[in-house]
């Protein structure tokens, strides 16, 4: 490979990088329009290591390149919603089975400081604070369940599903009940009991039935995509 494609990889990872942040935190929501040009004028670079960041988005489902239309951000449908969170409460479930059997130090200790930083939070309002500390929970039981490829795929399932849960702490009671659900959680693991840890993270993780419909409620319209129903020709206004 010679020294200039170096780069241009180099370049498109970090546009990548960048972008996956964007839909991360909310400033790309699901269905905003991404565009090359602007994109390669934003990043100080040519069109072609943005195409290639493009086209990493879009093998890992995070983009979705529309022939004659454009390129967006990927949006689902709620059929395509409810399997994911019931792919993502199963996933979960299976790290919190694994950790309960193998979680040695360091994440022993940061599952259980960040368990007693969720508490501690929960009292408040800092949606921010309390949002990293359940990251950091949920990170340590990826990390203890010392299975890397399993890991791997939760990660990439909650990205998925980020711009759709980018503030679920907000709603009334949310953030103490989650609290509440860690400290379940992490007491099954330390126990080492694989079954209880089971059934406590798909209660915490899964949404189901009218809780899903609540859920759903919240979400703009054009969060959602519609199989019959192309992609906008132009960012909506926000």
């Amino acid at each position: 490979m010679s020294p200039g494609s170096t780069k241009k990889t180099g370049l498109a990872i970090d546009i990548r990088a960048s972008l996956e942040a964007d839909i991360d935190n909310g400033a790309l929501l699901p269905g905003d329009v991404l565009d090359e040009r602007k994109l390669a004028d934003r990043f100080g670079v040519s069109r072609t290591p943005v195409r290639e960041a493009i086209q990493q988005l879009a093998m890992a489902g995070q983009v979705e390149i529309v022939p004659r239309q454009g390129i967006f951000v990927a949006r689902m449908s709620i059929s395509e919603l409810r399997a994911m969170f019931e792919l993502l409460a199963e996933m979960e479930a299976s790290c919190a089975k694994l950790a309960a059997r193998r979680m040695q130090e360091p994440w022993r200790q940061m599952m259980l400081d960040s368990m007693e930083l969720c508490l501690q939070l929960s009292a408040g309002d800092d949606l921010v604070a309390y949002g990293q500390a359940n990251a950091d929970f949920h990170e340590a039981i990826y990390q203890g369940c010392c299975n890397r490829f399993l890991a791997e795929q939760v990660r990439m399932a909650r990205r998925r599903t980020q711009s759709y849960r980018r503030n679920p702490f907000q709603l009334p009671g949310r953030m103490r009940q989650s609290a509440l659900d860690h400290q379940l959680i992490a007491n099954a693991i330390i126990a080492g009991d694989e079954d209880a840890a089971v059934r406590a993270m798909i209660e915490h993780i899964a949404v189901s039935g009218k809780g899903f419909a609540e859920f759903i409620s919240t979400l703009p319209e054009s969060m959602l995509a519609s199989h019959d129903v192309a992609y906008p020709s132009s960012r909506r206004t926000r």
